[in-house]
């Protein structure tokens, strides 16, 4: 695959009073955020992403942070394990321009939990890769039983029946082609379409009674609005009394995008990953605050390797009532 690198840029920042607000709002420090011609390590990538964190999280000036996102490579190329990881900033990008638009210290906390989730991603790379010694000695324990000795591959008669079969169906194919006696080519023909429709259909009903299979035909997918928000609310507290924090985090997210569906703010698409209906709303919404706060714990602990526990879902429940579900 191949993949362009982020370079180092350096950017020089000043804290003297007197200088533009961009200078106020790039903290003291450098950070890599162009593009160069080899991948960064994953060391100097998580550098960069937590020099860029540090740089959001310090200031409150938002003046600056448009010329921050317009300094984003296009994507960050990382090498790590010996492979190449392409890290596109596009939601970072978008999170720096709202900042720079709304100026509010929500708006900058977004910025710095989409990096916050890139970093965690990334540290999860450096964790030891899983040894499976013992699994692979288990399966081949297994496979040296005496159930499995004859097991291989293709023998001559296999291959001496393939090429029978071969040369019968050449036969056939010939006869049918043949001109010589075109109607009863074509009965031929036929009625063995209709033989094989008839065996198919007949392998098909047999199969569904045996294994109780019953199919629903709809034109389409559901949308999330065919299921009430307040169904999905059910299913978290649910889970919640039994203990499954990721479930119900993860039913309170949709029990919000049913709610907002509802609404009409969107048109319904089930194939809509969670930050397309983020980006659905405009940024002047009410809802989209509450919104993005929730699909950033959602992401975390469904996506992400972040523990769900009882305080994550709470501020979960918290936002839902934000977005108006009550």
């Amino acid at each position: 695959m191949a993949i362009h690198h982020s370079c180092a840029r350096k950017l020089r920042f000043s804290a003297v009073p007197a200088l533009a607000a961009a200078a106020l709002f790039l903290a003291t420090g450098t950070i890599a955020v162009g593009a160069a011609d080899t991948p960064l390590s994953l060391a100097q990538y998580i550098s960069t992403l937590e020099q860029l964190r540090q740089t959001v999280a310090s200031n409150n000036d938002a003046s600056a942070a448009s010329a921050l996102a317009q300094k984003l490579p296009s994507e960050w190329a990382v090498t790590a394990d010996g492979r190449d990881f392409a890290v596109p900033p596009d939601a970072v990008r978008h999170d720096l321009n709202d900042y720079a638009k709304q100026g509010t210290p929500a708006a900058r906390d977004a910025v710095v939990g989409e990096l916050d989730l890139l970093l965690h991603n990334a540290h999860a790379m450096q964790s030891r890769r899983a040894d499976f010694t013992a699994e692979r000695a288990r399966l081949n324990d297994i496979l040296s039983r005496y159930e499995f000795r004859k097991v291989g591959g293709e023998t001559w008669y296999d291959r001496l029946k393939r090429e029978v079969q071969l040369w019968i169906w050449h036969l056939i194919g010939r006869f049918l082609s043949s001109s010589a006696y075109p109607a009863v080519s074509r009965i031929v023909i036929w009625g063995l379409l209709a033989l094989a429709l008839a065996v198919a259909g007949w392998w098909v009903v047999r199969l569904y009674r045996e294994k109780n299979i019953y199919t629903q035909f709809s034109g389409g997918p559901p949308a999330i609005a065919a299921r009430p928000w307040r169904d999905w609310e059910a299913d978290a507290q649910a889970a919640a009394q039994e203990g499954r924090w990721r479930d119900a985090i993860h039913c309170l997210y949709w029990a919000g995008i049913s709610f907002l569906e509802t609404q009409g703010l969107w048109r319904p698409d089930p194939a809509r990953t969670p930050r397309e209906y983020l980006r659905l709303l405009p940024s002047a919404d009410p809802h989209r605050p509450p919104l993005q706060q929730l699909t950033r714990s959602f992401e975390q602990v469904w996506y992400g390797n972040d523990t769900a526990t009882p305080q994550r879902f709470a501020g979960a429940s918290a936002l839902l009532e934000q977005l108006g579900c009550r």
